[in-house]
């Protein structure tokens, strides 16, 4: 009788871990795709009503710059030293000596695409652009020169586009806004007035376009929306 009341506790067991096998919901995510191509679209929300202290009347962004990169690399930003590169986009809105440096980056393997789209020809015009992103380079940085301005910029830095193991599907970000450090005009019409020696990237706070913390609400925005 004991032999017999055991085997049936055996076969009840193993019934059941048959059952809770069957009932367990599949744990493996669908496979990520190679690549994933974004609408991105830059859309410009500084105006008059917006940011009125000293708003400019010719109030625009130069061209878009960027990459699309791994993790092993990023441009400089707050409390670090300004490239070349971005000094000259941050104060003219030049793209040719940043473009170069982005070259060295895919050069070294670092970077997949250079991005050079470009800008608003108002302070709340917008642009879109296509980007196609491979999983082995899915971050995205991107620079415009908040103009007219001594040497401020606003850039989405370092932006992962997957998430949770899935490509983003659709987000809108609110750009950092800089001073890069190599002109110490205080307006948007200040003369050229170098800065000697050349002091790290900041976040603006200061007037006309700060509040005393940050630039709120920001001067524009980017959404990524994936369409393929």
């Amino acid at each position: 009788m004991k032999k017999f009341l055991l085997l049936f506790t055996i076969a009840l067991f193993s019934l059941g871990c048959d059952n809770n096998e069957n009932d367990t919901p599949p744990t493996n995510l669908p496979e990520l795709s190679e690549t994933a191509t974004y609408k991105v679209t830059f859309q410009g929300t500084w105006s008059s009503s917006s940011h009125p202290t000293e708003y400019p009347s010719n109030s625009h962004f130069s061209g878009v710059i960027g990459m699309t990169h791994n993790q092993d690399t990023s441009f400089r930003t707050v409390g670090q030293l300004a490239t070349e590169g971005i000094k000259i986009m941050a104060e003219t809105g030049g793209k040719g000596t940043l473009s170069s440096e982005i070259n060295s980056i895919i050069e070294d393997g670092n970077a997949s695409v250079l991005i050079s789209e470009g800008g608003l020809s108002t302070g709340s015009s917008g642009i879109s652009f296509e980007v196609t992103v491979d999983k082995d380079y899915p971050y995205i940085s991107l620079f415009s020169m908040i103009a007219p301005s001594p040497d401020w910029y606003v850039a989405i830095e370092n932006y992962h586009l997957i998430n949770e193991g899935a490509w983003v599907e659709l987000i809108t970000l609110q750009p950092m806004h800089y001073d890069a450090g190599t002109d110490s005009g205080v307006s948007f019409a200040s003369p050229n007035a170098p800065t000697t020696p050349q002091e790290p990237i900041s976040i603006i706070t200061s007037s006309p376009l700060g509040n005393g913390e940050m630039v709120n609400p920001s001067v524009a925005t980017f959404t990524f929306e994936r369409i393929e």
